[in-house]
């Protein structure tokens, strides 16, 4: 009988069979505590005895620090009142203290393109991309329809101070509140930018209405009214931009302005025109671009325009200027100036010469069918 020996490669591959399945065997049981753990929590691998610390718990070692000693010679800290804390004062055992507004800071409305935040000053303030006549002339329509009265105006200073702004709530009739009162100065600045003028809001006084003794007290407002009255102001504003916007599209839709002969405010003869006064003002240039003519200069502050008119023919003594279309202007030659005026709720053009004189009413009547054609077609005409 001959007996079988295994070789040697055999008995290698025998061995590393065996070492392989207990790996294994070793490696699913560390996943199977480790899952343990997991399940069970991680109090005994992290925490304050765990074994990795968190520093978590070192508060509960923390001891009390003496007092900051300051040195004589350096003198004392310096204090301010910025997150003043009204007293608590106790009255039959119950404490009484001032209410806290808790709210969230109210924020400016930047409506539109035409608005910007100015975080210079501590006022609620904007820079407004609009002319100083529009603004004025803006501001006091929104005073006007919001029934707001004003104190005083001084245009030197560009400042308006309203009278008292009353409002009643009627939701709050059974608290001790019944009314708030508020008066505020409205300050417009010049900006760096030409195109912009700065609108700031500062709040003088606000009081509120105790009712059981019909007195008025005052109240420290942390800064939400002066933002809200300004939010006021640029809504109107903003509803004001869109209506113009839809009325210079509506205009230019139908072929310019209309214009009839009557008098301005000083009743001297002039054209006037029931258009806005932006959409005016815009249009005279097209209306002498589309005579042939050129403003020479012009001055917005005023509601003014220059233009120049010549014979370049040499003919005709002085009297007539002819379009490219036949139409005549029937003037002398000369510098002119035109106004644009606010007639109410329409707008006044009147031509005066260079003697400071206006047109004559025959003249500007003789000269009405070219000026109206002018003001009143398409701009690619």
């Amino acid at each position: 009988m001959r007996l079988y020996r295994p070789n040697t490669m055999m008995v290698l591959k025998f061995l590393v069979n065996i070492i392989q399945e207990l790996a294994l065997k070793f490696v699913l049981r560390a996943l199977v505590l480790v899952s343990l753990g997991m399940l069970g929590g991680c109090s005994w691998l992290v925490g304050e005895e765990g074994f990795f610390d968190t520093k978590q718990y070192d508060y509960t070692q923390a001891e009390i620090s003496n007092d900051l000693e300051v040195p004589e010679a350096v003198g004392q800290s310096n204090e301010s009142d910025n997150y003043f804390v009204p007293d608590i004062y106790e009255i039959n055992g119950i404490i009484y203290g001032v209410d806290k507004d808790v709210m969230a800071p109210m924020q400016v409305l930047t409506l539109g393109n035409k608005v910007r935040v100015n975080r210079e000053p501590i006022n609620a303030s904007v820079y407004v991309t609009m002319s100083e006549i529009m603004l004025w002339d803006s501001l006091e329509r929104y005073l006007e329809e919001e029934k707001i009265q004003v104190s005083t105006k001084n245009l030197d200073t560009s400042t308006i101070v309203t009278d008292w702004i009353t409002k009643r709530d009627e939701d709050f009739w059974l608290g001790d509140i019944t009314a708030w009162r508020q008066r505020y100065e409205i300050q417009l600045d010049m900006a760096m930018r030409p195109s912009e003028k700065i609108i700031t809001i500062k709040l003088l006084e606000a009081q509120e209405l105790v009712k059981d003794s019909g007195r008025w007290r005052n109240v420290v407002e942390p800064g939400r009214l002066e933002t809200e009255f300004l939010n006021s102001i640029l809504g109107f504003l903003y509803v004001e931009d869109i209506d113009r916007s839809r009325q210079l599209v509506n205009q230019s839709a139908l072929g310019g302005i209309t214009v009839s002969l009557a008098t301005n405010t000083d009743g001297d003869p002039a054209l006037v025109s029931s258009a806005d006064y932006e959409n005016v003002w815009g249009r005279v240039p097209v209306f002498l671009r589309l005579l042939n003519l050129s403003v020479e200069d012009q001055d917005r502050s005023k509601g003014l325009f220059f233009f120049k008119l010549e014979d370049t023919e040499g003919f005709f003594d002085s009297l007539a200027f002819w379009s490219d279309d036949g139409e005549t202007l029937d003037i002398p030659e000369g510098l002119y100036t035109i106004k644009v005026a606010k007639l109410g709720e329409r707008v006044s053009i009147t031509f005066i010469d260079n003697d400071n004189n206006p047109l004559t009413a025959q003249l500007l009547a003789k000269n009405f069918p070219a000026l109206s054609k002018a003001f009143r077609s398409r701009v690619s005409e």
